[in-house]
């Protein structure tokens, strides 16, 4: 079983009441004046969705919406029911990550427990910089308790346009690079921020390997004691999250440079859908060909079996409870 963990969405209702829904042309969302994000037909068309993933060998997708990041506590409710009622018309194919404006205090946190316990979505996504505050604030703790309250996955992200990069300012670089930059910072500080040892129990899924953050880990390791705030050694820590292989648009270098510093064990497959493999965000052609042919890279892994598909989609049904 193959399961997208980084496959996005978002409903028409919300689309057309924001006044970005288009039949035609794509749109590119500001946020600061910067670009955030490329909204176009095929994030709301389910149908074509489901055709291009069984072209490209995708069983299940699992939903996120990129409205629901900054969305207002009503927005997030409609969008949480809102995917509830599509895994009940999709079952087996499509599966939802809940939202809300998790520093509202209680009524947000009170619709993540409704979002899971009452319409049965299966994990929660907010994004690396929550209004700007980075993954371990203190302001963030009772989200991080509710989430190990609920026991499900925390996919993070990356802020669509992060803040705080004072040269990732122009050239469209907050998307191109800061975004990477910031997962890797996210990581970092989730790790020497304490979060892991305030919060044993709570299981992390980083999008995009972290930014890359495997190419810098050995770093990391050797010098993570300047920190002044670790318990145990970095590398114990890293091995407690899980990274999605979403972002570098299916690229074997990015795979294989992951594969120095991530144990497979924590890692799931993703691709950034409609995002990414669709032309819209990129100009390299790839379409759902590709994508086939990066799960096809993945299956040619010099791994055991049992580990490939637990890239694939094993470790991501056990994070997401599916059953089978």
């Amino acid at each position: 079983m193959v399961i997208d963990f980084q496959h996005h969405y978002i409903p028409v209702e919300l689309a057309k009441k924001r006044g970005i829904y288009s039949e035609g042309s794509n749109t590119v969302l500001q946020e600061g004046g910067l670009p955030s994000t490329t909204m176009h037909r095929r994030l709301c068309d389910l149908d074509l969705q489901l055709s291009e993933m069984d072209e490209a060998g995708v069983d299940v997708s699992v939903l996120s919406c990129l409205l629901g990041w900054s969305g207002s506590l009503d927005d997030c409710r409609f969008i949480n029911s809102d995917l509830a009622a599509i895994q009940k018309k999709y079952p087996g194919r499509f599966v939802g990550l809940a939202q809300a404006p998790i520093l509202e205090g209680k009524a947000a946190l009170d619709e993540l427990r409704r979002a899971i316990g009452e319409l049965g979505l299966h994990g929660v996504t907010i994004t690396s910089q929550v209004h700007g505050l980075s993954l371990d604030s203190p302001k963030l703790d009772d989200f991080y308790a509710t989430v190990c309250e609920l026991d499900v996955p925390v996919f993070v992200h990356p802020a669509l346009v992060p803040t705080g990069y004072e040269h990732l300012k122009d050239y469209d670089l907050p998307r191109v690079l800061g975004r990477e930059v910031d997962l890797t910072v996210a990581t970092t500080r989730l790790i020497a921020g304490g979060v892991l040892d305030r919060f044993p129990a709570l299981k992390i899924v980083m999008g995009h390997f972290g930014g890359g953050i495997a190419a810098v880990k050995d770093r990391l390791v050797g010098k993570g004691y300047r920190f002044g705030t670790l318990k145990r050694p970095f590398a114990d820590y890293f091995d407690m999250v899980y990274f999605d292989m979403a972002g570098f648009e299916g690229g074997l270098v990015a795979l294989n440079c992951a594969l120095q510093g991530i144990r497979p064990e924590r890692l799931v497959f993703a691709s950034d859908y409609p995002q990414d493999f669709t032309g819209v965000n990129t100009d390299t052609g790839k379409g759902m060909r590709e994508l086939r042919g990066y799960i096809d890279a993945i299956r040619r892994l010099d791994l055991k079996d049992q580990t490939k598909e637990a890239i694939l989609g094993g470790t991501a049904a056990g994070l997401l409870k599916l059953k089978p």
